[in-house]
């Protein structure tokens, strides 16, 4: 299934997606919450998937507006896991465990949003990244037990502030002004997208594609990313963890590309969707 969160006159509701419709599974008694439905685990996607057999409090799919689809306690985000973006930065090494930094609650944002341009930033980057939406806790396992605490996954544009960013190593700053994590535009259930290292991932600016790859270039495979992770702290249902860029970085491109306003920038997933914001 492809879940997501829309805005409804009373508040916040959790829909699956049918075509061009929403089946509201909020009004349809299943969940308040996307976090209460991962929280539910299999009851509560074969509830969900009751609802949609039974095709009632649909919607259209055009007058929704799209929220982030799950508000995740911790955003972790894995920096340098593409061979290919590893290769275009000059002083990148190849690291020898996985890497990463967080995005605070405030950086969350949807669909269709506005992303505003920091005053006191140049140079604002894009990122495309193929994220994992956490569905059991998880403390100190495996790599042959992580997989099936995988909720599902989606998408999130790693907008970064590069002369913040690097100026004096500020990778936190640098990465989490108000609205900086994009997530969107649905959840794909892991039991749909069931090959999540061989994704094909997009970068598009004003309909310039800029990153093109594929999650078949991760240097750490999901299995070791999310297991090393949990050694270090809990992962909750609901917690997002990205999985690095692919290659096409505006920071690094020759001469540098920067969004600016009125810009529209768009990461797409081959099974996921298009994820767009506009630059203001």
């Amino acid at each position: 299934m492809k879940l997501v969160t829309f805005g409804h006159r009373r508040g916040a509701h959790v829909g699956a997606l049918v075509d061009n419709r929403i089946v509201d599974l909020t009004r349809a008694g299943v969940a308040n919450a996307m976090t209460d439905l991962i929280r539910m685990g299999r009851s509560g996607l074969a509830s969900a998937r009751k609802a949609v057999r039974e095709g009632k409090n649909m919607a259209p799919l055009g007058k929704a507006k799209l929220l982030p689809p799950v508000t995740p306690s911790k955003i972790l985000c894995c920096g340098i896991n593409y061979k290919s973006h590893a290769d275009e930065n000059p002083n990148a090494r190849m690291p020898e465990e996985p890497f990463f930094f967080a995005k605070m609650p405030t950086s969350l944002n949807g669909p269709d949003a506005e992303v505003a341009i920091p005053p006191m930033s140049k140079e604002v980057d894009y990122e495309v990244e193929f994220a994992v939406v956490i569905g059991k806790k998880l403390s100190r396992a495996s790599e042959a037990d992580v997989m099936p605490a995988v909720f599902g996954y989606t998408l999130l544009n790693d907008i970064s502030a590069r002369d913040v960013q690097f100026k004096d190593a500020q990778i936190t700053l640098g990465k989490n002004f108000n609205g900086f994590a994009p997530i969107g535009p649905c959840i794909v259930t892991a039991d749909e997208l069931t090959e999540p290292g061989r994704v094909h991932l997009k970068t598009r600016l004003n309909g310039r594609t800029v990153q093109d790859g594929s999650t078949a270039d991760w240097l750490f495979p999901l299995p070791r990313l999310l297991s090393f992770l949990s050694q270090v702290m809990t992962l909750e249902p609901g917690d997002v963890v990205t999985t690095g860029t692919p290659a096409g970085v505006g920071y690094f491109r020759k001469p540098q590309v920067f969004m600016k306003r009125g810009d529209v920038v768009e990461v797409e997933g081959d099974g996921i969707g298009v994820l767009r914001n506009r630059m203001i």
